[in-house]
């Protein structure tokens, strides 16, 4: 619900270059796309075209491929027959493992293509298709602390291939139980495939059912979820029938067949993949500014710095501590300007602020390691953009020379005045070492550019979050500034993304000049170009490690 009214309900905390439109034409470099699926008999396979024909609304030279128990070789060059494959070919494979059966099939019979072939990665190893486990157990867990969870996998047709796909099930199937709190962790069980051998068939299904017989003697429900794009002739003829029959004997059996598809997470992790293998323009990438946020004035400081680059980058802002809420608001502007990709940009002082928990929402790693205020599992934003991340002012020489020319904007006589940089800090006593160090740094390459005229350059941090840290911080800072005015002037710099921290607060009563934190400036605009090129450069770059070319040995018929 909270997905659905956030899409419906957006309000645009936007500022957006012009219009843009979008071309559905061939690029003269795009390699085609070859989307490959196992074949699920009639029912199954209308689904996968359902899930095409969205996707080739807003993808072009894409063809379709089903990857049979007989005929997978003529099936692949029909496929390859829908698309130019002047620029080589990708495919993307429509399976939740490697080691499905149909999927090593459709591997050596893959006929060659003059430009390469490309494999992506298939679905099951993306967090979106992980994402659909979780709506499948969240709608079927009603009593968490009495349930276990079993999923079921499908494609081997021996135990070594039934091994390697719970193997690549595993990890899922225990995030699911422990994102929702199960009292028993997720188990695997895996169907075997068409052409397996019907002893065979039968033992893993005797397998599997003594597991969920099992989990059942230990829990008052059992939820047991198809994760998996088996057989589906029909509704009554298909992979979960054939499961849930001995299954239905079973006291406290919670399950409701519903597999992966149908599920808008598939079209996404299409289009996302297929942005990632073909050539990227700047113009279809757009930008989430994400600096903390706080009340009103501060928030249109911040913004006032970043309306210089509204001239060249569409920017969506997500004020916030990357609440995944705010930053999701930011991300559907961005899909509905058309956008293929974004660069989310943290404006922190800090690189590592927030950067697990950045990666963890956007799809860029499966774990999130700290619980932070609560989140053991922040929620994920489902999207087709190809995301990436980065950002921390840490001592970079933009933000030295910002903070120089605002020390500079308040000096009357540099040879008398001393500089006192001043950060927030944190109450970790090693990040907070880096962060005095990052100071230090800083204060070198303000000397270097002319701080040098200044009497002296000093920083501290208040770490003014932790008491017990800010006890001994705030006096010391304190007698920093009666040292400096003594014979001289402070100058009390803010080494802050904006605005001015708490100064005044923590240094009433004593004498010194107020500069300002770091945006707006020409020096902060710097800085967020540089990020947002980067992480455009990164975008554009090869496709992750994880994919890889090949090129087989089998002859085009």
């Amino acid at each position: 619900m909270l997905r659905l009214l956030l899409s419906v309900l957006a309000a645009f905390l936007f500022v957006a270059s012009p219009a843009r439109a979008q071309s559905d034409t061939v690029a003269a470099d795009d390699p085609g796309l070859l989307v490959l699926a196992p074949d699920r008999g009639f029912l199954g396979n209308e689904k996968t075209r359902d899930v095409m024909a969205d996707f080739r609304e807003h993808t072009s030279n894409v063809g379709l491929a089903f990857a049979t128990y007989e005929e997978t070789t003529s099936n692949l060059n029909e496929g390859l027959s829908q698309i130019d494959t002047e620029n080589g070919v990708v495919v993307l494979p429509l399976f939740l493992s490697t080691h499905h059966t149909l999927y090593q099939s459709a591997r050596e019979a893959m006929p060659t293509v003059e430009n390469g072939v490309q494999w992506a990665a298939p679905l099951g190893t993306n967090y979106l298709a992980e994402e659909i486990l979780f709506d499948r157990v969240e709608a079927l867990s009603e009593q968490p602390d009495e349930e276990a969870l079993v999923v079921v996998g499908y494609g081997a047709t021996d135990a070594a291939g039934a091994d390697s796909i719970q193997a690549d099930l595993q990890a899922s199937a225990e995030r699911a139980a422990e994102k929702y709190g199960l009292a028993g962790s997720g188990q695997v069980v895996v169907q075997y495939a068409r052409n397996a051998s019907e002893k065979a068939s039968r033992a893993a299904m005797g397998t599997a059912t003594k597991t969920v017989k099992a989990a059942a003697g230990e829990h008052e429900r059992v939820i047991v979820v198809p994760y998996n794009l088996g057989m589906e002739y029909t509704s009554m003829m298909s992979s979960w029938s054939w499961m849930s029959r001995p299954l239905g004997s079973i006291d406290g059996v919670v399950a409701n067949g519903e597999a992966v598809l149908p599920h808008r997470n598939v079209e996404r992790w299409l289009r996302r993949t297929a942005t990632t293998y073909r050539p990227l323009s700047p113009d279809d990438v757009g930008v989430i500014a994400v600096p903390h946020g706080s009340e009103y004035n501060w928030n249109e400081t911040m913004r006032t710095g970043l309306d210089p680059l509204t001239d060249d980058y569409t920017i969506a802002e997500a004020f916030s501590m990357v609440d995944p809420v705010v930053v999701e608001r930011a991300v559907r502007q961005l899909e509905q300007e058309g956008f293929k990709a974004a660069v989310m940009v943290r404006i922190f002082s800090m690189e590592s602020s927030f950067q697990e928990k950045s990666h963890y929402i956007l799809g860029l790693r499966d774990t999130f390691g700290r619980s932070i205020m609560g989140e053991s599992f922040p929620e994920r934003i489902r999207t087709h953009l190809q995301m990436t991340t980065l950002g921390g002012l840490e001592a970079d020489p933009h933000f030295a020379k910002g903070l120089l020319d605002r020390a500079q904007a308040i000096s009357e006589n540099p040879s008398d005045e001393t500089v006192i940089l001043l950060a927030h800090g944190t109450g970790s006593d090693e990040e907070n070492a880096h962060w005095m160090e990052n100071l230090r740094t800083i204060a070198d390459t303000m000397q270097a550019h002319g701080g040098d005229a200044f009497r002296d350059i000093k920083v501290h941090t208040w770490r003014e979050d932790w008491p017990e840290k800010r006890k001994e911080t705030i006096p010391e800072i304190q007698q920093m500034v009666r040292d400096a005015s003594e014979d001289g002037t402070a100058l009390v710099i803010p080494a802050r993304t904006t605005s001015q921290g708490r100064a005044s607060e923590y240094l009433e009563g004593l004498d010194y000049r107020y500069g300002k934190g770091f945006a707006p400036h020409p020096q902060f605009e710097a800085w967020m170009r540089k990020q947002i090129e980067t992480g455009i450069d990164r975008l554009q770059a090869a496709p992750q490690s994880e994919a890889e070319t090949v090129q087989t040995a089998s002859s085009t018929e």
